[in-house]
């Protein structure tokens, strides 16, 4: 039975600022129809806001009030309030300490003493340490409520994270989030390119990356390539994840299109003991065990993530550990938390599969292993100090050490060449095919990485503006080996290095055994220092200022040992004798093996921000931002970029001839220009019969990307400034409930396009002009789209309560087509060789097969949960419920291999097709979580 009264003697502990307290009082409790008497202490206007905000949370919780009682001296009678607005957000972020009751006599407006009935509730008395409203930022500190957001900002919390029941944040987001897709070009679910409004995370070398990745504060794009590491990040550790479009100030380190924010738990944000156990299909296995709980002062907490599968692949297993640590120390004026993470994870991936292959067996794979093994030891000390009211401090350092060694596995593209300059199939005459059998490739490499950094932020929480001053420091240390070793391919498509002794006869052993031949070594470091600023100003309750800059300071050094390029078959015992072995002492010097070369470059950039939040009517805003952000150029793109001073000069660069075959080879390293970017969003929001609503349009464009430039052959390119590229389009989205069902659609347009002409070169694209030219090139027009970038994409939910116990969760991803890796003038079509003769020479003899697409596809999901007493819940996940076969990813190459899997030894009867990377095919896990909160158990044993 709800009370016609809650009346409570209420003095807040600490301030804020009076904005929408009539607005906060109208929407907070409109289904339960209660007056509220209140009480209050003479204290300055904006104490009466908090105020309200705490008692609405009271009423929304069984009652109890986060107030302080205390003796009464004014009344003060509000209305009957409407609809509820607080969030579990805003009721995760308060913190109590619960003290005894103590009952005063009221009186009410009339005079009339209330006391203790039926219809009248006596509040507990509870001291309140207030806490502000749902803040992204860096580090802790007040910066921005969402409501006054210039962008569209999307969130989750760590309850909406564990309820997806998603294996890591790609797969969360996809399903989840306007503006996102992935692209699984490596085979792995841990290892998916991230898309957001045309820009990429991705964990591969060579891919344009535009989204920063941020992990309590600390960046966690690795400063080799800008990569992000998925398998490295635990899902039941984290307790936020948020979306930041464009290049705000505060996470503006390298960020085009947005920064991931991500926030982990402590003792005190989850004071639960949780767990999940899950198995199914593949042979996936997956342990998640945490612990969480406080003393008031002291916090700390615990996460396990245990996952193993054989993949739904041939060759196919991954494994992984990730432990979380954490310990959090509250005091009077503010808190210390000290973080480790320690993660270790052996992934393989088996790329992508050609077009005729799939249509046969959609598990095969090309060739095998591709591996990855990566180990992180991530540390974090962090600390926030109140120095009143309205201003705090919030300092941070962190240690960061990640290692990781790659093998990949591939057929070599070169195998006749290889016989000749041996002599034959048949090297000695014995009548043994030995020559013959190296028809693959293995590519190796060694990364070490070690990072460090520290940041300082003021904060000010004042009437009007709500302000941030920050600085940070990074540094990186980089150390990158690669190398390469014939192999030999078996029926299973699986390599394995040659064991016939007559290689090392003849002086060839180098590249058929480890550790084969030396491509480079590579040695590096970066370091950043920036400043920034950002404030919202309020001169109205209805209406935001956003405003704030970042000025970066980047130093690159590159101390860089190269291989001059050759291929395997290329070399000669001579090459590896003490006279040959050294560094190029000029262009002339063609006998030396290695080009030795260092590289120092300094970057500057200055990205200010600008955006405005209006409310002009309830339930209502109306939103818009401009921004700058800058990109620098990464140790490895420096490594392996264009020279254009060589541009037009025959067999005289090593980077024109050859490129870098990533990430396996790297060469002389001129300069590259940072990227710039601008970016523009505009949109509304707002809520409306229980619904909550957006719609926005987004455009950024960006001059010198950098992007990965194809030589001709495979995975072999340079780094290269690109003139103008462009992303912009439009997203919807709704989410609310009717009933028993929560509903949610997500939609959005795009497109990424270049706005430069540029020529590049691909003999696997059939619009190459081999057939009239002696290179072959492919002419990208303005307005061509980039690879990989769907224009249309649709995310659905629908939530089905049957009753407190059961519910039932139908999903749906849908992408339109989107052209592959290779395609990028957009005019590969499939058609057979046609065989030209120019200068004597067949230029155009393989045929063309595939489309240069990946198709459009629509995927239906579906999640059952069944809930038992004591916490725990018994739950169902199908993934692809209508066995769809699907593709996400693709790339254009030459394929050795006949449909059926066998190898083509004469390589004129090879194929350029178009390979993709299909989707997963109906799986089923069956999974138990358990759930004990630790607050509310002692509670019980209280009672």
């Amino acid at each position: 039975m709800r009370p016609n009264y809650v009346i409570c003697n209420c003095k807040p502990k600490h301030k804020n600022k009076p904005k929408n307290i009539k607005a906060n009082l109208q929407s907070a409790v409109k289904k339960y129809k209660v007056q509220l008497k209140i009480r209050l202490y003479p204290e300055k206007k904006y104490r009466l806001h908090l105020l309200f905000h705490f008692l609405l949370l009271g009423l929304l919780s069984n009652n109890h009030t986060h107030l302080y009682a205390a003796e009464p001296i004014k009344e003060f009678d509000a209305m009957n309030v409407s609809a509820p607005l607080l969030t579990a957000d805003t009721k995760a972020n308060a913190d109590i300490d619960t003290a005894q009751t103590k009952h005063v006599p009221m009186s009410t407006s009339d005079g009339q003493t209330l006391e203790k009935s039926a219809d009248t509730v006596e509040l507990p008395t509870i001291q309140v340490k207030a806490k502000k409203f749902r803040v992204i930022t860096p580090m802790p500190g007040v910066v921005i409520d969402n409501k006054q957001s210039t962008t569209n900002i999307q969130s989750a919390s760590g309850k909406e994270l564990a309820e997806s029941k998603a294996l890591n944040v790609t797969e969360f987001m996809n399903g989840e989030m306007q503006s996102v897709s992935t692209s699984d070009y490596a085979g792995n679910p841990f290892q998916q390119d991230l898309n957001y409004r045309g820009f990429t995370a991705s964990p591969s070398i060579g891919t344009a990356q535009g989204i920063s990745v941020y992990l309590d504060g600390v960046r966690v794009n690795e400063a080799f390539g800008e990569v992000v590491n998925w398998d490295l990040i635990p899902m039941n550790a984290l307790a936020s994840l948020d979306m930041i479009p464009g290049s705000n100030p505060m996470f503006g380190l390298n960020t085009l299109g947005g920064a991931l924010a991500l926030r982990t738990k402590t003792g005190f944000t989850d004071n639960h003991a949780r767990g999940q156990i899950l198995a199914g299909s593949w042979g996936r296995k997956q342990v998640q065990l945490s612990n969480g709980f406080n003393n008031g002062t002291l916090g700390l907490f615990s996460a396990l993530s245990y996952f193993d599968e054989e993949g739904w692949r041939k060759n196919s297993p991954s494994n992984l550990w990730q432990i979380y640590n954490n310990a959090t120390l509250k005091f009077r004026y503010g808190e210390i938390n000290l973080s480790a993470l320690n993660v270790g994870t052996h992934l393989t991936g088996n790329g992508l599969l050609p077009v005729e292959t799939t249509a046969i067996d959609r598990s095969a794979v090309f060739t095998s292993p591709d591996e990855s093994k990566n180990s992180l030891g991530h540390y974090n000390l962090n600390a926030r100090f109140d120095l009143s009211d309205f201003a705090s401090i919030s300092v941070l350092t962190y240690r960061r050490k990640v290692d990781q060694s790659a093998i990949g596995a591939d057929f070599f593209e070169n195998y006749k060449a290889l016989q000749n300059a041996w002599g034959g199939p048949d090297m000695n005459g014995d009548g043994i095919d030995d020559v013959g059998l190296l028809n693959g490739l293995f590519n190796r490499s060694q990364l070490n990485q070690n990072s460090k950094g520290s940041a300082l932020q003021l904060s000010l929480d004042l009437e009007k503006h709500q302000f941030t001053l920050g600085a940070t420091y990074d540094n990186n240390n980089i150390k990158f080996t690669q190398s390469q070793q014939l192999a030999e391919i078996d029926e299973n498509h699986y390599l394995s290095l040659p064991t016939d002794p007559v290689f090392a006869e003849f002086g060839y052993s180098n590249e058929t055994s480890l550790p084969g031949i030396i491509r480079n070594n590579l040695k590096g470091s970066s370091t950043t220092k920036s400043i920034f600023f950002s404030d919202t100003w309020s001169p109205i309750d209805t209406l935001h200022i956003t405003y704030g800059a970042r000025f970066n300071w980047t130093n690159v050094k590159n101390t860089l040992r190269s291989d001059r390029g050759k291929d395997l078959h290329n070399f000669v015992p001579r090459d590896f004798t003490k006279i040959n072995d050294r560094c190029r002492r000029n262009s002339r010097d063609f006998t030396a093996r290695w080009m030795c070369t260092e590289g120092d470059y300094d970057y500057y950039s200055f990205n200010p921000a600008l955006g405005l939040a209006w409310e002009p009517i309830e339930n209502l805003t109306v939103y818009g931002n401009i921004s700058r952000g800058a990109r620098t150029p990464s140790v490895i793109e420096l490594g392996c970029a264009k020279d254009h001073t060589l541009d037009g000069v025959q067999n005289n660069s090593t980077n024109m001839q050859f490129g870098c075959s990533i990430p396996t080879a790297l060469s002389a390293d001129p300069y590259l220009k940072q990227v710039r970017s601008t970016s523009y969003e505009m949109g509304l929001r707002g809520s409306h019969a229980g619904f909550d609503w957006n719609l926005g349009t987004f455009r950024t464009e960006l001059t010198d990307d950098i992007l990965f430039v194809p030589l001709g052959r495979k995975n072999r390119g340079v780094f290269d400034n690109f003139g103008q590229t462009l992303r912009q389009g439009i997203e919807i989205g709704m989410k609310g409930e009717i009933g028993k069902s929560k509903l949610g659609l997500n939609y959005t347009f795009m497109r990424a396009t270049y706005e430069s002409p540029a020529q590049l070169i691909n003999e696997s694209n059939s619009s190459n002009t081999a057939p009239t030219t002696i290179q072959s090139y492919i002419n990208i027009r303005p307005g061509d789209e980039l690879a990989g970038m769907p224009r249309h994409i649709v995310q659905a939910s629908w939530n089905y309560r049957f009753n407190d116990r059961f519910d039932t969760t139908l999903s749906m991803v849908t992408h339109s087509s989107s052209f592959v890796r290779g395609n990028e003038n957009n005019d590969h079509v499939a058609r057979a060789a046609s065989h030209q003769i120019g200068s004597g020479a067949d230029r155009d003899p393989l045929d063309y097969i595939g489309s240069g697409k990946v198709a459009g596809y629509t995927v239906l999901n579906l999640k059952a949960n069944y809930k038992f007493d004591h916490g725990i819940t018994l739950f169902a996940k199908v993934d692809n419920l209508l066995n769809k076969n699907y593709a996400t990813a693709g790339d254009l190459g030459k394929n050795g291999f006949a449909a059926s899997g066998s190898f083509v030894a004469e390589a004129n009867n090879w194929k350029k097709t178009t390979f993709i990377g299909s989707g997963a095919p109906l799986a089923i896990w069956v999974g138990l979580n358990f759930d004990m909160d630790w607050k509310k158990l002692k509670k019980q044993e209280n009672d």
